[in-house]
């Protein structure tokens, strides 16, 4: 005797949190999130068997949140509850860095750089999106901020739950990107700050080597970016729309422009750098030119004692007698006076 299709399936849902409750977990409890949204009512945090056991009905929409690695049982349950297929699956246990985007089936599965650091641009923390019908599954080895603050915004929205799976993660994606923009913003304000010291300092003599190392980071975020600009321009086609269940077929549109303005706004920061290398240049010019006015005045002051001393220790007869000391004293004053004078005349010309 066959049993219900619906009896059999919640049998099948007690069998998985029955397994999951009894063995040593590899994500503890404080690192596994699953919140259920209702569009009916308040949305609730579920521990993963109850979460297993929940019945997604078409308004509500279920999120689970995996901080670190997921043990072979834990990702088979999920697989069993929520029909998950073996690319899907393996998908969830993959280490390999590097964006991507799949469909299988009814799910389709992207990995993404999230967060990603100004200082250390190629250490991002990569995250794993699966999604199906009102199911998103999100995988990452490390804390993402921007999904700790998209969960206190949505947390007390009772419409969150009329959003498709495809609608989630659109909002997910446009989060991520924003941590995009503010890495970029980041390595904008140590140039403008490099800037500031460049004119105030102009004696600074690491102001290249800053530079160089900026022009460096900036370039590793370009790269990091434009690795993610055939997955994003992927979610824009009309074939992956087609792929997807969601009600609205343009959804990823908006979060394509955003992504476009972030590797943008990479692209325009490393020219900036060449900016900033201009204003460390400029005024290391002007310094070098207010050192060659001082020398060059020096040397010119020197010059009426230089011509009277060579004029005095001639062998002729001189206008003043040899053999008197107070004449040293008159040619000093004469020396002097020509140079006050030569003072006046460069300070009244402006060149000092």
């Amino acid at each position: 005797m066959s049993l219900p299709t619906g009896f059999a399936d919640e049998c099948g849902a007690m069998a998985i949190a029955t397994r999951t409750r009894n063995r040593q977990r590899t994500v503890p409890e404080d690192r596994l999130r699953a919140r259920l949204f209702d569009a009916d009512r308040t949305d609730r945090l579920l521990p993963l068997e109850k979460a297993l056991k929940a019945r997604v009905s078409s308004r509500q929409l279920l999120w689970i949140d995996i901080e670190g690695e997921m043990s072979d049982e834990q990702r088979r349950d999920l697989a069993e509850r929520f029909e998950l297929e073996r690319d899907t699956t393996e998908a969830l246990a993959d280490r390999d860095a590097g964006p991507s985007l799949e469909l299988h089936g009814r799910h389709f599965r992207l990995r993404i750089a999230a967060e990603p650091d100004p200082k250390r641009p190629a250490d991002a923390t990569w995250l794993d999106i699966v999604a199906g019908p009102n199911l998103v599954i999100s995988r990452h080895a490390e804390p993402l901020s921007f999904l700790e603050a998209l969960n206190e915004r949505i947390a007390a929205d009772a419409t969150i739950g009329e959003l498709d799976s495809a609608e989630f993660v659109a909002s997910m994606l446009d989060a991520a990107v924003t941590t995009y923009h503010a890495a970029v913003d980041g390595i904008e304000d140590e140039l403008d700050a490099h800037d500031a010291r460049s004119l105030a300092q102009p004696r600074s003599r690491d102001g290249v080597a800053q530079l160089v190392e900026i022009r460096r980071r900036i370039g590793r975020l370009r790269r990091l970016l434009a690795a993610h600009r055939e997955l994003f321009a992927s979610l824009g086609r009309p074939d992956f729309a087609r792929g997807i269940e969601s009600a609205d077929p343009e959804v990823f549109l908006p979060v394509v422009s955003r992504f476009d303005g972030a590797l943008l706004s990479a692209e325009s920061t490393r020219e900036t750098v060449l900016s900033s290398f201009n204003v460390l240049m400029t005024r290391t010019a002007q310094r070098t030119n207010d050192v060659m006015r001082v020398l060059t005045m020096a040397t010119v002051l020197a010059l009426p004692a230089t011509v009277t001393a060579g004029l005095l220790g001639m062998n002729l007869i001189i206008p003043l007698p040899n053999n008197d000391p107070g004449a040293f004293w008159v040619v000093m004053a004469m020396v002097l006076g020509v140079e006050v004078l030569m003072l006046g005349l460069a300070r009244w010309r402006g060149w000092i």
